[in-house]
């Protein structure tokens, strides 16, 4: 329900480095009820496949190697991305505060710049192969027009030379420098209704089905992996 989704960012308060970084409570709220409606707009296509899809399928075999299908990659660099707002910006401004402290501390520091175990972090994606390999590409919802928002974007991503593997220290100048995509921060905080309607533009969910198919498709093979 929606009361638990608001509950669940609420809980650990202003701790540091949960969640989101730098989102005041007040925003993880809104980006957790934000998450929520897509989950609810998947659901339908979800049930569709359920009725339909053997999970022991061809298909639910290539969806569930996430090892060699690059989405584990992709879903890697969406946790640096959480984790580090505006590192693949490609502003100075923005990757520099993290590349500073990460000149300051070692790989055998204990904290979350350092730390080499990461958790799972959902995304949606469009994957395709050629002949040189493995490409993801992925749309940032947000438009030029609306005032401050990030840019949008269509790029495709090659992970040559990133392993993931290594901790964020080893790994922070390579992604800043080579999977450059202009996702930036967000504009302003939730302190006004002027800035709530922003944030209410920059949160809005895609239309097209397609997109709750693909997180749907995904969440039912994984879900159900034999």
């Amino acid at each position: 329900s929606s009361g638990i989704n608001a509950e669940w960012p609420l809980r650990p308060g202003n701790r540091t480095w949960w969640g989101i970084p730098k989102y005041s409570v007040l925003e993880k709220v809104a980006h957790a009820l934000h998450m929520a409606e897509a989950w609810e707009n998947a659901m339908g296509e979800y049930k569709m496949i359920e009725r339909l899809l053997d999970p022991e399928s061809d298909l639910c075999s290539c969806v569930t190697d996430i090892e060699n299908n690059g989405i584990l990659n992709h879903l890697n660099l969406i946790a640096f991305k959480i984790r580090y707002p505006g590192i693949t910006s490609g502003k100075d401004s923005l990757t520099n505060q993290y590349l500073t402290s990460a000149n300051s501390t070692d790989s055998t520091t204990v904290d979350t710049h350092t730390r080499k175990k990461r958790g799972g972090y959902d995304a949606s994606y469009d994957a395709s192969y050629d002949a040189e390999g493995y490409e993801a590409s992925y749309d940032a919802s947000y438009s030029a027009a609306r005032d401050n928002a990030p840019v949008a974007w269509h790029r495709s991503v090659r992970f040559d030379g990133i392993n993931f593997d290594l901790s964020d220290v080893e790994l922070l100048k390579d992604v800043a420098e080579k999977l450059v995509d202009k996702s930036n921060v967000m504009g302003y905080h939730i302190d006004s209704a002027e800035h709530w309607e922003y944030w209410k533009n920059v949160l809005k969910l895609p239309q097209d089905e397609s997109h709750y198919y693909d997180l749907a498709m995904f969440m039912f093979c994984k879900l159900n992996q034999v």
